[in-house]
């Protein structure tokens, strides 16, 4: 998830597959938890003051729970309501970086002594299933911790925006457009076993299911676009 500060351009979030019909964000906005591609533009002169949250990170600063964020882009002032708009009038005004660091920090505060602390036993969840050498399956998570499936699901949509098992799948992806980034020429069909895909029908439909695109589809675009082998968030727009 994303808190946004638009401070010199404009940004579209198309409503049809057609990119006619938009929202115009122009101040502030939330980015909730992607599921689905999503299809944007931003034009004009770019300057733009990100804050990326770490996995259920952006709960301690929202004020309902963070599915109804998910796939959704929100402007601030439905969230924090005047307190955005002068929080965007004084970075405008601010005459450098460090004052907008420490703007965004005071704000951030603000919200962050008002909120309570997600679930432990979900930040230890969170830690499996993010760690590097996770051989977890959600499941054997739960024994672990002693806590259901159901209620794990409850505290993860409520404080991540999404299931355990979709959190985990959006994780597995990340790490497969970030293995693609650094050497797209190699083999798809290795990359779907070393990711743990039982198969590469699985394998595409759940890449094509987050990104809207195959995976070869992806490669290409990788090796078309340099921006892509450093972040691979924003998928540049071709015509298949």
């Amino acid at each position: 998830m994303s808190l946004i500060f638009n401070l010199e351009d404009n940004f579209k979030l198309f409503t049809d597959d057609s990119f006619t019909q938009f929202i115009d964000y122009k101040r502030h906005w939330v980015a909730g938890l992607q599921t689905l591609p999503s299809r944007v533009e931003s034009y004009g002169t770019s300057k733009m003051l990100v804050v990326q949250f770490k996995p259920i990170g952006a709960c301690c600063f929202l004020q309902e729970p963070l599915h109804c964020y998910t796939n959704q882009y929100i402007k601030l002032d439905q969230v924090y309501h005047k307190e955005a708009d002068e929080t965007w009038e004084q970075l405008k005004e601010a005459v450098s970086l460090q004052q907008q660091y420490s703007i965004v920090e005071k704000f951030l505060f603000n919200r962050l002594i008002k909120q309570k602390e997600p679930n432990k036993k979900l930040i230890a969840t969170i830690e499996l299933l993010f760690s590097k050498e996770n051989t977890f399956s959600v499941d054997e998570i739960c024994k672990q911790l002693n806590i259901s499936r159901k209620h794990l699901n409850h505290l993860s949509k409520e404080y991540a925006g999404v299931s355990t098992k979709t959190l985990s799948s959006l994780n597995r992806f990340q790490n497969i457009l970030k293995a693609i980034s650094r050497a797209p020429a190699e083999k798809l069909t290795a990359l779907g076993y070393e990711m743990e895909y039982f198969d590469q029908a699985h394998f595409s439909n759940d890449f094509k299911r987050f990104s809207g695109l195959s995976p070869s589809e992806y490669t290409l675009l990788v090796k078309d676009s340099a921006s892509m082998k450093i972040v691979p968030h924003f998928i540049p727009y071709r015509q298949w």
